[in-house]
C-alpha cells in the first residue's frame, strides 16, 4: 500500500493496488502537490523566524532606529524684541493743518537745505479738484480740435501709457489698503494728467482753452497761497513716522536703558498708529535721521547674556524684513529680574528701518558647519554642553564615541572627533543610533 498527502490540512490516503504501478500523469501530480505545500510551509517558517520578532519589537516601542551622519550648518541665536536707537532730528512744524505732500519718500536721503515735502491746506482738496475738472475739459477740447485738424503727439501717448500704469498702482494700492500709497499714486496721476493738460493746450489760439487756462492759473495761485513747503537744513534719511522718542531715545544714553523701560517703550509704540498724511498746525510730522550708526536695546535672559562679551561680533537679522547685517556689542547690563540689557550697534539699516521703532530681531552669535545630528541622540552631555557621547554602528557592532559638541540649538548639534583621537574618529557618513538608550558598546545591531 503506497500513500500520498494532498495539500488539504487533514492527511489523505489513496490506496492503490499492491504490484499496481502510477501511471507518469498521476505521479507528476502528487510531486507537484507536495513541493507545493513544502513552499508554503518553508515561507510560513521564514517569516515567523525572521520578520514576527522585528514587528513585535517595533509595536512595543524597542526599535532601534538608525540614520546617518551629513553635513550640515547651524546657528546659535537669540530671539528679542528691540527697540532702536538713532540720531534722530525733528524739522520745524507746519503753520498750518493739511495734508503732507512727500518731495522726498519715506527712507530716502535728502541733501541738506532741500525741500522734503509740502503741507496743503484742507481747503486745497476741493480747488485741486476744480484744476483736475478744468484739465479734463482742456484735453477733450483739444482732442475733439486733433480730429478736424490731425493733430499728434507722441509725448501724448506716452503720457497715457503712464497714467494706465500709474492706474494699476492705485488700484493694488486700494486692495491692500495702503492709504499712504493711495495718496502718492494719486497724486502722480494729477502731476501726468497735468502734464497732458499743458502739451495739449499749447499754443492754441482757441478761446475757450484759453479761458480755461486763465481759470487754472487762477486756482493755481490760490493753491500756492495755501501751501507750505518743509525744509531740512541738514543732510540725512527722511522718515514721517513720528512716535515721541526722538529727543528721549538719543544714542548718548543708550547705555541707560533697563529691561523695565523697554517694556514700556514697546507697550506704548504698539498701540501707535501710524498717519504720515494728515498734518496738524505746529506738530512736528517729519524728521531726519543723520549720520549713519543705528543701535538696538534688548532685554535678553541672563543665562544667554552670559555668553556675550562687549566688543563681540554678532550678526543682526530681521526676518520679517529680510534684512541682515553685522553689528558690535557695545554694552551689556546688569541682571534684572533675570533679564539683562543688551546694546549693540550697526552702520547699515537706517533706511530700510526709518519707519520702524521695534523690531522682532535675531542676535546670531555663531554659526558652524560640519557633522549635523539631532540633539536627542547624544547621551551623557557635560554641564557646560561642549561634550557629549554618541553610539555608532560599526559592522552591525554598536560603538560608542566621545565627540565635542561645537555648536547647537534646541534641536541639533555640530559634531567633531575631539584633538588628540586619531582612532576613535566619528566622520561623514557613519551609521548612529537616534535612540541608544539600553544600548551597551559591544551588543549587535541588526539593521
Amino acid at each position: 500500500m503506497r500513500k500520498i498527502y494532498t495539500e488539504d490540512e487533514e492527511k489523505k490516503t489513496i490506496e492503490f493496488p499492491t504490484g499496481k504501478a502510477l501511471s507518469q500523469e498521476e505521479a507528476e501530480s502528487g510531486r507537484k502537490k507536495a513541493f507545493k505545500s513544502i513552499t508554503v510551509g518553508t515561507f510560513l517558517i521564514l517569516f515567523t523566524v525572521l520578520y514576527v520578532p522585528s514587528l513585535l519589537n517595533w509595536v512595543s516601542g524597542n526599535h532601534i532606529a538608525q540614520d546617518i551622519i551629513r553635513n550640515g550648518v547651524i546657528e546659535e541665536y537669540v530671539q528679542a524684541q528691540a527697540v532702536l536707537i538713532r540720531n534722530e532730528v525733528l524739522l520745524k512744524p507746519s503753520s498750518i493743518d493739511g495734508i503732507c505732500i512727500p518731495e522726498v519718500t519715506e527712507g530716502e536721503k535728502a541733501a541738506a537745505y532741500s525741500t522734503i515735502a509740502k503741507v496743503m491746506g484742507d481747503e486745497s482738496n476741493e480747488l485741486l479738484r476744480e484744476i483736475e475738472d478744468i484739465n479734463a475739459k482742456i484735453i477733450k477740447a483739444r482732442m475733439e480740435q486733433a480730429e478736424k485738424t490731425e493733430f499728434f503727439s507722441a509725448d501724448l501717448a506716452r503720457l497715457d501709457d503712464e497714467i494706465g500704469k500709474k492706474v494699476t498702482e492705485l488700484i493694488a494700492a486700494c486692495n491692500s489698503r495702503s492709504f499712504e500709497e493711495m495718496g502718492r499714486k494719486r497724486s502722480e496721476i494729477r502731476s501726468i494728467v497735468e502734464k497732458k493738460a499743458e502739451i495739449a493746450a499749447g499754443d492754441t489760439k482757441d478761446e475757450y482753452i484759453n479761458t480755461l487756462q486763465k481759470q487754472k492759473r487762477t486756482i493755481q495761485g490760490m493753491i500756492q497761497q495755501n501751501t507750505v513747503e518743509v525744509r531740512t537744513n541738514t543732510s540725512g534719511i527722511v522718515s514721517y513716522c513720528i512716535d515721541g522718542y526722538e529727543d528721549i531715545l538719543t544714542p548718548d544714553r543708550v547705555r541707560d536703558l533697563t529691561a523695565a523701560e523697554l517694556d514700556g517703550i514697546r507697550e506704548r509704540c504698539a498701540s501707535l498708529a501710524a498717519d504720515t498724511r494728515n498734518v496738524k498746525k505746529d506738530v512736528p510730522f517729519a524728521k531726519v535721521i543723520k549720520g549713519i550708526d543705528m543701535y538696538m536695546a534688548a532685554d535678553i535672559p541672563a543665562v544667554k547674556a552670559k555668553k556675550l562679551e562687549e566688543g563681540d561680533s554678532v550678526r543682526v537679522r530681521i526676518s520679517s524684513m529680510g534684512f541682515e547685517t553685522s553689528a558690535t556689542i557695545m554694552s551689556i547690563g546688569n541682571a534684572d529680574n533675570d533679564k539683562v540689557v543688551v546694546i549693540v550697534r550697526m552702520n547699515r539699516g537706517l533706511d530700510v528701518l526709518s519707519s520702524k521703532r521695534v523690531v522682532d530681531v535675531d542676535f546670531i552669535t555663531k554659526t558652524e558647519e560640519g557633522l549635523k545630528v539631532p540633539l536627542k541622540c547624544l547621551r551623557d552631555i557635560t554641564p557646560d554642553g561642549s561634550r557629549g557621547r554618541i553610539m555608532l554602528v560599526k559592522n552591525n557592532i554598536a560603538v560608542s564615541r566621545i565627540v565635542d559638541i561645537v555648536c547647537s540649538d534646541d534641536e541639533y548639534a555640530i559634531i567633531k572627533t575631539p584633538e588628540g583621537e586619531y582612532e576613535k574618529t566619528v566622520n561623514l557618513y557613519n551609521i548612529y543610533l537616534i535612540n541608544p538608550d539600553n544600548i551597551e558598546e559591544g551588543e549587535i545591531i541588526i539593521k
